[in-house]
Order: structure tokens, then sequence, then C-alpha cells
């Protein structure tokens, strides 16, 4: 067998493994009654019909307007200082 020919039957492998995969995945969402695990799959997949800030409770549509305002105003922790104090914290005991 010559390199292309053990290339194409890698891909021809992966590929067959791929949808093995995914019928197993619907299978398995066929079988499901769990309704919020079919409802983040909708959202996943972009079947949602509505949108989430709509159903979001007022209380976290302000939390969530607030702290925009506050990194629009530069008053946010970069995400690299955060992540340096959480590995000093929990990682370096």
């Amino acid at each position: 067998m010559n390199r292309i020919e053990v290339k194409m039957l890698s891909l021809y492998k992966d590929c067959k493994m791929d949808s093995a995969i995914k019928y197993q995945i619907v299978e398995k969402i066929v079988q499901s009654n769990d309704e919020s695990l079919l409802n983040e799959i909708k959202s996943l997949v972009g079947l949602s019909e509505s949108d989430f800030w709509a159903d979001l409770p007022t209380e976290v549509k302000q939390a969530v307007n607030k702290a925009k305002g506050e990194l629009d105003r530069g008053e946010g922790i970069p995400h690299s200082t955060v992540m340096a104090e959480v590995k000093n914290r929990f990682l370096n005991r």
C-alpha cells in the first residue's frame, strides 16, 4: 500500500468513526425525555425559538448591564490577572 492509499484509508476510518458518533448522539437525543437537555441542544445547534436574554430574570439583566458598564469604563480586571491570581491561590499550595 502506498502513502496515498494509507492516507485515504485513514480518512475513511475517521469519517466512519465520526458518523458512528453522530448516530450515537442522535439515538441518545431521540431516547431522551429530559426537557432541559433537549432545550440546551436546541440552543447549541441554533434551533431555539427565543433569545435567552428575554427569559432571564430582571435582576440578572441588571447585573449583566452593570458589569458591561463597568467594563466599558475600564473598571474590569484583565483575564490574565484573574488567571494568575487563581493559579497562585489554588495551585501553589
